[in-house]
């Protein structure tokens, strides 16, 4: 019997609760519901194209839930995002005054019924609504929805296809379920309506047939930065099957992460958490990357970085020191493709070493406690550069409380460089390379 969480990820309470067997028999296999043999080409997928010098690094949510202060989108500039979400078109000239030029408007859906439209409205409702910013080089999609349930992909197949006819090169913004919202068979009604979280991807992606995926997880935080390992594992298995999903589709991937204390009985955050959920989702390839949330609802308890009252809080450091490593790597990566990723100490969920790069990795702690620690562990990303033959591999330190120092041994003869996260530079190995707590280091391979 599997447990799952119900992830209300817009409203203000989040709740755990457990699902019933998917049947009365839980060794039946869930059905088949999506063509197996689907691809890219069969489905003509057109997946979204940005240029390689923007990575997507955005708050998510409405700017500060109504207010146009011009402030609020100058804070979003302090902490080094690259873009804000979700903003009203009256929003645009406050947002472009201090700075930001890349948005996605908040378009939704309308009063269309999900469940019984059809494709005249949905195209006649898309046309009215992007028709003053379809050419606007700055917009770079509209927000639908967050969240839906499998029975309303046909409909937002519909949405794409009229942004894509009416509004060419811009994005339909579509935020997807994590692993653990309920399945058919749940003693609730179903968030997903399909049986597992696989059927939930692939119908969406051969349903809605969108130009990427993009879902939240705050497994990190709701596991206390890894101290419950049945919900980090929750967390490692929703970030490799997206990226499987992805890969399969050849569909860009944004993750959004926790960037406050969601739930009453969590932590706040810290440095470590807040890089962590960074450095695994670029190590894991991801093109984008949301943080849930910036400006702290009145019902949260918060450490948001933006607090109730609208001023800067210790998390909005944090915030900013991580968000200026992420656009730097992401930039980076932009021009490579990942190929792998790998556990040092891998387990029957977490793959371990393929042997197409790396002989292993060299890890260890500081000499004065090596010897009283357990073995040092590491996320390792592997990547091949779009264009030429450049390699690169990001290790990510899975230690919340100790620094690691990390080598790489390499299977052929190779140069390798050390890329610094702050300036993008890259330089000889030292004689040890740390990485900090939940931090990740890359190394470039020529």
């Amino acid at each position: 019997m599997r447990n799952h969480w119900i992830t209300l990820a817009a409203l203000p309470v989040l709740c755990l609760a457990y699902s019933a067997a998917l049947s009365a028999d839980d060794s039946a296999a869930p059905p088949i519901t999506w063509d197996e043999n689907a691809t890219a080409e069969s489905l003509g997928l057109q997946p979204l194209v940005l240029p390689e010098d923007f990575y997507p690094l955005y708050p998510w949510g409405g700017h500060s839930y109504g207010s146009e202060s011009v402030g609020d989108f100058d804070k979003i500039v302090d902490c080094g995002f690259s873009m804000p979400t979700f903003v009203s078109e009256s929003d645009l000239p406050a947002a472009r005054r201090a700075g930001l030029h890349s948005f996605i408007l908040s378009m939704g859906t309308g009063n269309i019924d999900l469940l019984d439209a059809n494709a005249d409205e949905v195209d006649a409702f898309v046309k009215e609504h992007v028709a003053s910013t379809k050419d606007d080089p700055e917009v770079m999609g509209y927000y639908l929805i967050d969240e839906p349930g499998a029975k309303k992909f046909p409909a937002l197949g519909m949405f794409v296809a009229a942004i894509k006819k009416y509004a060419p090169g811009k994005l339909a913004y579509i935020n997807l379920f994590p692993s653990y919202a309920t399945t058919i068979g749940a003693d609730r009604d179903s968030q997903m309506q399909t049986y597992t979280f696989t059927e939930y991807l692939e119908r969406y992606v051969q349903e809605a047939k969108p130009q990427f995926l993009s879902y939240d997880n705050y497994m990190v935080e709701y596991s206390e930065d890894l101290t419950d390992k049945d919900r980090t594992n929750i967390y490692w298995r929703d970030l490799l099957e997206i990226r499987r999903i992805a890969q399969k589709y050849n569909l860009p991937w944004w993750n959004i992460v926790s960037s406050l204390a969601i739930r009453d009985e969590s932590s706040a955050p810290n440095m470590a958490r807040m890089a962590f959920q960074a450095y695994t989702s670029l190590a894991a390839g991801a093109n984008g990357l949301g943080w849930y949330l910036f400006f702290t609802p009145q019902a949260y308890h918060g450490y948001g970085p933006i607090s109730v009252a609208g001023e800067k809080t210790p998390t909005f450091q944090m915030q900013r020191t991580v968000n200026e490593q992420t656009l730097v790597l992401g930039k980076m990566l932009n021009k490579f493709r990942s190929t792998a990723v790998w556990f040092s100490q891998p387990t029957d969920e977490l793959p371990g070493n393929p042997g197409d790069l790396l002989a292993g990795v060299n890890l260890s702690y500081q000499e004065e406690i090596k010897d009283k620690v357990g073995t040092p562990a590491v996320m390792v990303g592997e990547f091949q550069a779009k264009e030429g033959a450049q390699k690169a591999v990001m290790l990510v330190n899975l230690d919340f409380g100790r620094s690691i120092i990390a080598s790489l041994d390499l299977k052929e003869a190779g140069t390798i460089q050390v890329v610094n996260p702050v300036t993008g530079t890259a330089h000889a190995p030292r004689q040890r390379e740390w990485i900090l707590p939940g931090h990740g280091l890359l190394f470039l391979i020529d």
